[in-house]
C-alpha cells in the first residue's frame, strides 16, 4: 500500500521507527507535556518486539514502536510506551490500539501508554481516540489512546527553531497560508543551525526531503527555493560524501598500521594488497552503518556492495546496542 506521500506503509514504519528511537523525548514533550512531565526521559529501553503475541491460533502481531520508561511520580514503576504509526487504514484503528494495549499489558505485565501517530488528513488532529465495546445494552469496554494526525495540525505553530525534531515534522502537516517551500526551508533551517548530532540532522534533512520533495512544490522562485536547493545540495550530497572520505580515512589508517606490522614478515606487494582490501571492506562497513535508519536494508547492500545478510546482521547489532542518545 502507498500512501499520498508517495511513501509504502512499510517505509512509513521503518522511517518513524527510528525517529521515535531518536527523538522520543521530543515528541513527547511536544505533544503530550502533561504526560510528558511524569516521565524519566533521559534513558529509556527499546523493547524486542518481534513476537508480541505467539498464542495458539493468533496471527502473529508486530507493533511499530515500544519502548519501557521509568516514571517520576509515586514509586519508581516503569511502563511502556506504544506507538502506532497509521498511513492508509484508520477505520480499525481503535481496535488495533485495544488489541495491542490488552497483549503488551498481559504479556509484558507493565501499565502501557498508547499513542496512534496518523498520516492521515482528517482524523482529529491532536487529541484521544476511543474504543467501545456492549454486549446486550451493557458497556462492557471504554479504551482510550492518544492520537498525532500530522496532518491537520498547523505547520506554522511547529516551525520552531528550538525545538528541530518537531519543526522537521512540519512537513506533513497543514501549511495553512504558508507556502510550502518556505514551511520546507525554516524546517531546514531549524535543523541546519541545531545542536544535534549530524546523524540526527541528516536523517531529519532526509525526512523532510521525503515527505515535501522539492520537485512536488511550486516554485516561487526567488531566494526561497534557491536556499532550499543549496541545503539540498549541502546535506544530501556533500555530507554523504564527506562521510565516505571519513571512513575510508580512518578505515585505510587502521589496514596500514597492519600492513606496515605484517611487511617486516612478508613482501610488501602481500602487505600493500591485504591493506587495501581490509580497507575497503571496513568503508563499507562504516558507510552501512552510517545509512542505518536512513534508507531500508536492501538499498544499502546496493550501494555499499555488501551482501544483504551482512547488512541485516549490523542491523541487528545496531538494535541490539541501541547507541544513540539516551536510548540503552
Amino acid at each position: 500500500m502507498t500512501s499520498e506521500y508517495g511513501t509504502s506503509r512499510l517505509s512509513h514504519d521503518l522511517i518513524f521507527k527510528e525517529y521515535l528511537r531518536r527523538f522520543l523525548p521530543e515528541f513527547l514533550h511536544g505533544f503530550f507535556p502533561d504526560i510528558a512531565q511524569h516521565l524519566d526521559l533521559s534513558e529509556y529501553k527499546l523493547v524486542d518486539q518481534e513476537l508480541i503475541s505467539n498464542l495458539p491460533q493468533q496471527q502473529l502481531r508486530v507493533a511499530d514502536f515500544v519502548a519501557e520508561v521509568k516514571t517520576l511520580d509515586g514509586e519508581d514503576e516503569i511502563i511502556l510506551v506504544h506507538i502506532e504509526v497509521e498511513a492508509g487504514n484508520p477505520y480499525s484503528l481503535a481496535w488495533r490500539m485495544f488489541n495491542y494495549y490488552s497483549l503488551l499489558r498481559a504479556l509484558r505485565q507493565k501499565r502501557v501508554l498508547p499513542i496512534a501517530l496518523l498520516l492521515i488528513p482528517k482524523s482529529g488532529g491532536l487529541g484521544w481516540g476511543t474504543y467501545r465495546e456492549d454486549l446486550f445494552g451493557h458497556e462492557l469496554v471504554v479504551f482510550s489512546y492518544a492520537q498525532v494526525a500530522l496532518p491537520d495540525l498547523p505547520a506554522p505553530e511547529y516551525l520552531d527553531p528550538d525545538h528541530p525534531a518537531l519543526a522537521a515534522l512540519t512537513a506533513l502537516m497543514d501549511m495553512k497560508d504558508v507556502h510550502p517551500a518556505q514551511v520546507k526551508l525554516e524546517g531546514y533551517r531549524a535543523v541546519w543551525e541545531s545542536d544535534l548530532t549530524e546523524g540526527d540532522k541528516l536523517f531529519l534533512i532526509n525526512l523532510i526531503g521525503t515527505y515535501l520533495p522539492t520537485e512536488s512544490i511550486p516554485d516561487i522562485g526567488g531566494e526561497t527555493m534557491i536556499a532550499i536547493r543549496e541545503v539540498e545540495k549541502m546535506w544530501l550530497d556533500e555530507a554523504m560524501e564527506k562521510a565516505r572520505e571519513e571512513a575510508w580515512q580512518e578505515a585505510w589508517q587502521e589496514a596500514w598500521q597492519e600492513a606496515w606490522q605484517k611487511a617486516r614478515e612478508e613482501t610488501w606487494q602481500e602487505a600493500w594488497q591485504e591493506a587495501w582490501q581490509k580497507a575497503q571492506l571496513k568503508t563499507k562497513l562504516d558507510m552501512a552503518r552510517g545509512l542505518l535508519g536512513l534508507l531500508d536494508e536492501p538499498l544499502i547492500s546496493q550501494l555499499t556492495g555488501l551482501p544483504l545478510d551482512q547488512i541485516e546482521a549490523l542491523k541487528r547489532e545496531a538494535d541490539a546496542t541501541g547507541g544513540n542518545g539516551g536510548v540503552e
